[in-house]
């Protein structure tokens, strides 16, 4: 009986369901993503299933867990601490085994990228919605303060749809991009090859009207790695880019050229909350300020906002939260795992063939634009960014140890 409760066909049930919910809402998808870690467990008792959790390197994601756990006894609210530990962390570990060791045949793989598209199809249609929808956008922004009326005023609308920030949907779509543009590009049958494409297309209009500067600044990695990993008449779209902004005056223009100009007062925000940042580090170098604890410890780091009641949330910057969070030898454990993703998607682009060459070029360009994404911002603090990363991570990689190709 608890044999067949435990199968693998229930558990892949539970995983699809997961994949499709993870960008639609931060909290629903752990309506399946519980039982199925449950039924994992019952199943790797009856069966004694072999568990794939990233090889070698995934030591260095167990050393990651354990120093975040850790920190938990440093936190300001250990209580809080440890439930954030459980629900997103230790979640993310899971979702990442059951991808690696369920989502490792053709079928699977294929039913996985399936169901990706058709979440992310839900999440652009609303997001157009959204978008048309004057009343709620103007509400959205002003009470995200996503953008600086006196910088630019005209900008009264950016895309967000169902991940709640504009610069959290420029992630969202960025990972979609990494993963399905060299799809598109080793397509042979020719009318998925227009879907693709024209779902590529969608994608960048949408990545546009995010109006997220670090988001472009990302996709201007992502064709840097298909000039360097694929074809070098990508780099074409490098000297585009000034033809464009030379004839172009409109918002997009306006966002892209002030990345330069240092009059944005997000900017300055930046930099002091990376100076409050650094004197965190400094001052609790080994397990740091406790998992999830940034926004409980940043009043006492506080040398930029003279509003007291502002609550901030993150550094706004990958590389500095997770050391100020979970501690040095913490944050070297997270990097070397997270970098590591993009070494094992590398090995298979390098010796793979076919769609696992593919899959292998799609990681690379996930972590290159994550890791591109993450020096201004820290999107990942997300629990469905983070959770749709790490979810492609192990559907890239998760056939690395085999060495063949097994989607077609």
């Amino acid at each position: 009986m608890g044999r067949r409760i435990c199968s693998e066909r229930n558990i892949l049930i539970c995983l699809y369901l997961t994949i499709f919910l993870l960008p639609l809402s931060s909290r629903l998808f752990y309506i399946s993503l519980v039982p199925a870690v449950f039924l994992f467990l019952g199943d790797v008792f009856f069966t004694k299933r072999k568990i794939n959790y990233g090889g070698k390197w995934g030591w260095f994601g167990g050393g990651f867990l354990i120093c975040s756990f850790l920190s938990v006894f440093e936190a300001p609210d250990k209580f809080f601490s440890i439930f954030n530990w459980c629900f997103l962390p230790l979640a993310y570990a899971f979702l990442y085994v059951l991808i690696s060791t369920y989502l490792v045949g053709k079928e699977e793989k294929k039913k996985a990228l399936y169901v990706f598209f058709a979440s992310a199809v839900c999440v652009v249609v609303w997001g157009f919605i959204q978008y048309a929808d004057a009343g709620c956008m103007a509400r959205g922004l002003d009470a995200g303060g996503w953008v600086d009326p006196e910088r630019f005023p005209l900008l009264k609308r950016r895309m967000f749809s169902t991940l709640e920030n504009p610069n959290l949907f420029g992630a969202y779509l960025l990972m979609l991009i990494s993963v399905f543009a060299p799809f598109a590009l080793g397509e042979r049958n020719n009318k998925r090859k227009m879907l693709l494409a024209i779902f590529l297309f969608v994608l960048s209009i949408c990545m546009a009207l995010t109006y997220s500067r670090g988001a472009w600044l990302s996709l201007a990695g992502i064709f840097l790695g298909l000039t360097f990993f694929y074809d070098k008449r990508f780099g074409l779209v490098f000297l585009a880019v000034p033809l464009v902004l030379f004839f172009y005056h409109g918002q997009v223009a306006e966002r892209f050229i002030s990345l330069f100009s240092g009059e944005d007062t997000s900017l300055s925000l930046r930099l002091a909350l990376w100076e409050s940042t650094i004197a965190m580090i400094e001052e609790h170098p080994l397990l740091g300020i406790g998992w999830g604890s940034y926004w409980l410890a940043y009043p006492e780091y506080n040398f930029f906002i003279e509003d007291v009641n502002v609550v901030i949330f993150h550094a706004h910057d990958m590389y500095l939260q997770i050391p100020a969070e979970v501690g040095i030898p913490g944050g070297i454990f997270y990097f070397l795992f997270f970098f590591g993703q993009g070494v094992m998607s590398w090995r298979l682009w390098r010796r793979g063939a076919g769609a696992m060459k593919l899959f292998g070029l799609s990681g690379m360009l996930l972590v290159m634009s994550a890791a591109i994404d993450g020096i201004g911002d820290y999107a990942l603090f997300s629990r469905s960014i983070s959770s749709c990363f790490w979810a492609f991570s192990a559907l890239c990689v998760s056939e690395e140890e085999r060495g063949h190709d097994t989607v077609n």
